[in-house]
């Protein structure tokens, strides 16, 4: 009997009235672990925030070297000579376990994964850097190679894999880039670099860059870097930043002029709130919008992010009114194929408090609405399986991901950040809720943070679900309820019920 495996990390909290919520915030990364006392992970993020006014202390390293005093080459003094290339990484090593429904101890899921990031940062002077990170990947629990595809009933890959680092052992380069600037008014990064928009924290709608959405029951972001140019002109006066990009990454490699793309963004700074637009075009996809706000409202950070694109081309599998729902896979069905306009949006809020004289705690909800997603349990299962079995039905690959199914979702978190009397534990309890079947799951979270460059991660997870909804599922697909399907599947024991692990990260 076959389990799938994740490895999955919610450690961290959202910082009150910060000017964009950070992706990583609510469900684990880097600024979660400077909360909890461990050195960040490598280099700043190599993107530029809002601009400000000259002489303004920004926490980015970028910003104020591009824009401060006369060029300087730092070979040209003594004192600074060691300083213009850094070099250095994180080392992650990770063992979990995944139990499922009625599996025996001896079938229990087993992966023990590590991996190395590593980086060479080069600032030759105050105005040009250019940046390399490569990911070297290994499990000795795995086969030599990962079909992506059919590793996850999730629609998703096990911890750390995409389509590009599916071999095991696998190296991949997740960014090369250069960044200099004409005249300290025009800013420019070409090569492989991270990018993202919006500003949702577990669900990222407005993501289009990326060929894939982010992943927030990942440790890291495992998705590699975007190939493209980004140019990027800052208005001071005002905070506005407007963002030009050139994709060499349009639906896959641009290998003909016609095969490239471009998007454009604007993000405005409006009083204590920002503002941000933008649309993603190219010749193999169908233009893309996005809008997104954020602001604080009295003692709380509000947030909001809506996409919109045409829902030409995708298909859907629906229950006719009527149908017995207690036998989907049975029941007849309609095939949609709907026009107009498709709509995805993310709204929440997170609060910080102080619980004692000396620790806070971070209350988190977000909520996440999809046009066309799955409105029942029995409908979940038709759309999960039927592109599997009729290739004839041509399904978003964005639906794929079991976090955007639904029609309605809810994330909520608690996250305490240095205990009483224990600042170097921090506590995360953390839940995703399917309102369209009721599905979901639970999980908690301690991290101990044992030297300055070193922590522990333990964790523990529960999924819950009835039997037709996807965490839930328990089913037997009978013969011929998809096109080529001419023998029964049983689905029983596949779904994990409960994950343990733990994560030993080394911050180099």
């Amino acid at each position: 009997m076959r389990a799938w495996v994740w490895v999955t990390v919610l450690v961290a909290a959202p910082v009150l009235g910060q000017d964009r919520p950070d992706e990583q915030s609510m469900f684990g990364g880097d600024e979660a672990t400077v909360d909890a006392g461990v050195a960040p992970r490598g280099p700043p993020e190599p993107t530029v925030p809002a601009a400000q006014p000259s002489g303004s202390t920004g926490a980015d390293r970028d910003a104020e070297q591009m824009g401060s005093g006369p060029l300087r080459s730092r070979f040209d003094t003594q004192e600074e000579t060691a300083n213009p290339l850094q070099i250095g990484g994180n080392l992650y090593t990770m063992a979990q376990a995944t139990l499922a429904a009625h599996q025996k101890f001896k079938d229990i899921g087993l992966t023990m994964p590590s991996i190395l990031e590593a980086y060479l940062d080069g600032r030759p002077n105050d105005r040009v850097r250019a940046f390399a990170l490569a990911r070297i990947q290994y499990d000795p629990t795995r086969p030599g190679a990962i079909d992506v595809a059919a590793a996850s009933p999730f629609g998703g890959a096990p911890v750390g894999t995409t389509s590009a680092t599916a071999t095991n052992p696998s190296v991949a380069l997740d960014q090369l880039w250069l960044r200099f600037d004409a005249d300290r008014k025009v800013f420019f990064t070409v090569g492989r670099q991270k990018v993202r928009w919006g500003v949702g924290r577990i669900w990222y709608p407005t993501d289009f860059l990326n060929a894939q959405p982010k992943d927030p029951l990942n440790p890291f972001d495992v998705r590699l870097g975007v190939n493209m140019v980004k140019v990027h002109v800052p208005v001071e006066k005002l905070g506005w930043n407007f963002y030009g990009y050139g994709l060499l990454d349009n639906n896959g490699p641009a290998a003909t002029m016609g095969a490239l793309g471009g998007a454009l963004r604007a993000e405005l700074l409006l009083g204590p709130a920002e503002l941000g637009f933008g649309g993603v075009w190219g010749s193999y996809r169908r233009p893309r919008y996005a809008v997104d706000l954020s602001a604080p409202v009295g003692p709380l950070d509000v947030y909001g992010e809506a996409a919109f694109r045409s829902a030409h081309g995708i298909t859907l599998v629906n229950l006719p009114n009527g149908v017995n729902a207690d036998e989907p896979l049975k029941s007849d069905r309609e095939i949609v194929s709907p026009e107009g306009l498709w709509t995805q949006a993310v709204g929440g809020a997170s609060w910080t408090f102080n619980y004692t004289e000396k620790n806070t705690g971070i209350l988190s909800l977000e909520y996440y609405f999809n046009q066309y997603g799955y409105r029942s349990p029995a409908e979940d299962t038709l759309r999960f399986f039927a592109p599997r079995f009729d290739r004839t039905i041509n399904y978003d690959p964005a639906q794929a991901n079991f976090l955007y199914r639904a029609q309605h979702s809810v994330g909520l978190s608690a996250a305490f950040p240095g205990l009483p009397n224990l600042t170097w534990v921090t506590a995360t309890a953390s839940g995703i809720l399917f309102i369209s079947d009721l599905s979901g799951l639970a999980r908690l979270d301690v991290i101990f943070r044992v030297l300055t460059y070193l922590n522990i991660q333990l964790y523990g997870q529960a999924f819950y679900g009835n039997r037709f909804s996807l965490l839930g599922l328990d089913v037997t697909i009978p013969a011929n309820a998809f096109p080529n399907q001419p023998v029964d599947i049983s689905l029983q024991g596949v779904m994990p019920r409960f994950m343990f692990g733990a994560i030993v990260r080394l911050a180099i």
